[in-house]
């Protein structure tokens, strides 16, 4: 098996799309991630794995604190943004952004965001796995309308009535 056909295999997995951001003395700074989980309920925890050679991999490893958005259809451009390494400067112009009770950037409209004060990271092959407690949960959006990663881009369930 080869890196390229486990990468095959896994673009048949839908995922959630999150970003992943953070403020550190040199900006803020974000990333798209569809590896991104719950871990425990006991303490509430989420646990995220970035590429080693990602932009903001040292950022998070130095940083107090990052959210997780989970983001919402109507966010496809800024993950679009997010997803581009020649949009790095201008990330953070789309979108209606805020502060969190830790200082980490969370973008309003947002499926979800969780505030999260970083508790373990554990290194395996190319990436990290960072562990963040998480502090608040801020619900922005209802009803849920979730922005997915399948098949190599960003897609959307159908629309649904309501029940």
């Amino acid at each position: 098996m080869t890196p390229n056909d486990f990468k095959s295999g896994m673009r048949r997995l839908a995922a959630g799309v999150s970003l992943v951001t953070v403020a550190t003395a040199e900006g803020r700074h974000g990333l798209i991630a569809t590896a991104v989980t719950s871990l425990s309920a006991e303490p509430p925890s989420l646990l995220i794995c970035v590429n080693a050679s990602a932009s903001i991999h040292e950022h998070l490893r130095g940083a107090p604190a990052f959210c997780v958005n989970v983001l919402s259809r109507s966010q496809q451009p800024v993950a679009e943004r997010f997803a581009q390494p020649h949009d790095r400067n201008t990330r953070f112009e789309l979108g209606d952004w805020t502060e969190l009770e830790t200082g980490a950037p969370a973008l309003r409209g947002a499926q979800v965001s969780f505030d999260c004060r970083p508790a373990q990271t554990v290194s395996f092959g190319t990436h990290t796995i960072f562990i963040g407690e998480v502090v608040a949960v801020t619900d922005w959006s209802s009803p849920a309308d979730p922005l997915l990663y399948h098949e190599g881009r960003f897609q959307a369930l159908p629309r649904s009535e309501p029940a």
